[in-house]
This record gives C-alpha cells, sequence and structure tokens, in this order.
C-alpha cells in the first residue's frame, strides 16, 4: 500500500517525466483515467490529503476544469 509520501512522489515525478514548467498542467484526464483507479480506497483518501498538503506549501495548485487536474506552481518548478 502506497503512503501519503509515495503518493506526493508520484504526482511531482509524472510532472518531471512530462518536463513541466510552471504553470503547465498534467496531461488531461491522467489523474482520472490512469492514476485515481489504480489506487485503493484507502489510498484514495491519502491521495486527497497529498494533494491538500501539495497545495498548502504551494506546490501545486488545484485547475478549475470539469476534469480533475494540478497545475505545477514556480515553487513546484525549483523542487
Amino acid at each position: 500500500m502506497r503512503e501519503k509520501k509515495d503518493i506526493k512522489r508520484e504526482l511531482l515525478d509524472k510532472f518531471r517525466a512530462i518536463g513541466a514548467e510552471a504553470g503547465e498542467t498534467l496531461p488531461g484526464q491522467w489523474l482520472e483515467a490512469v492514476y485515481l483507479p489504480r489506487l485503493s480506497s484507502e489510498e484514495k483518501k491519502l491521495f486527497k490529503k497529498a494533494v491538500q498538503e501539495l497545495v498548502s506549501i504551494g506546490i501545486v495548485e488545484p485547475v478549475d476544469a470539469p476534469d480533475l487536474n494540478l497545475r505545477l506552481t514556480a515553487k513546484g518548478e525549483h523542487l
């Protein structure tokens, strides 16, 4: 089972893998169609907490769109 820190790392690794810069988002529907279905119900709860923590420290920000998505901030780019 993944821990919260693993989920944070996987999300940030995805941004790195696509070469994202500040202001860029994860690939469309990647979270809902690819990432979240692989998580157990317990891991999905941890996912919400992990995203909240990343947002609260200013690494990512939620995207106001029909699909769940995250945008990398300048602080997140420099990590």
